[in-house]
């Protein structure tokens, strides 16, 4: 008799229970309860990398190549340089604008017998909406004394721009991208030219420059 009365009360206690786990399930099915939320910590993240054309450049005069190499990391530009280790010496990231980018060009430059710069040409694509535009840059890595350990990165001035707006205003502009000391001091300089317009980047040293 005990038995039956323990059992009838536990049944009555739980029929609440039952009736708020039906409801809560019927909210789920209905979509009206929304799903937990998962901390950053929870979830993996994973880099899409996808590699390009590899440049290989004695950049310290040693007589071993460096290996330059264009990437794309989650659809944006990046440059990696590597020693003959495979060792990755530099990685930055090279920020553009438009849409299909790419990294079509480097040139090794020397600024004096003890400065070098690496002459990145990067095409930044083009953004498309109620006008086109297009824009290609050039960035700058410069280093002392052959120490690829102490590498900096600059961005530069555009060296191509060309633009269509929506009343069928069309221009485009191709500088010459040119180095030579402008000031006498010695270092030579870096001079983006269009016709009569001129930009020029003065190295300053420990991997700072000045543009005008």
């Amino acid at each position: 008799m005990m038995l039956k009365v323990l059992l009838f009360i536990l049944f009555l206690t739980s029929q609440p229970l039952l009736a708020q786990d039906e409801r809560y399930f019927r909210q789920i099915l209905k979509g009206e309860v929304s799903a937990p939320v998962v901390s950053d910590r929870q979830q993996d993240v994973q880099d899409f990398v996808l590699r390009g054309k590899a440049y290989r450049i004695d950049l310290n005069s040693d007589g071993i190549e460096e290996t330059i190499q264009p990437m794309k990391k989650d659809g944006l530009d990046w440059l990696e340089i590597r020693n003959s280790s495979e060792n990755v010496l530099f990685s930055q990231k090279l920020l553009s604008s438009g849409t299909e980018s790419v990294l079509y060009k480097i040139k090794l430059v020397h600024l004096s017998p003890k400065i070098k710069t690496l002459i990145l040409f990067l095409d930044e694509g083009g953004v498309a909406g109620k006008k086109f535009e297009a824009t290609a840059k050039i960035f700058l890595i410069t280093y002392e004394n052959n120490d690829l350990s102490k590498m900096t990165l600059t961005p530069g001035p555009h060296f191509f721009h060309e633009k269509e707006s929506t009343r069928e205003q069309y221009w485009r502009r191709t500088y010459q991208v040119n180095v030579f000391d402008t000031d006498n001091d010695g270092v030579r300089d870096v001079a983006i030219q269009y016709n009569h317009i001129q930009r020029i980047m003065l190295y300053k040293g420990k991997g700072e420059w000045t543009q005008f």
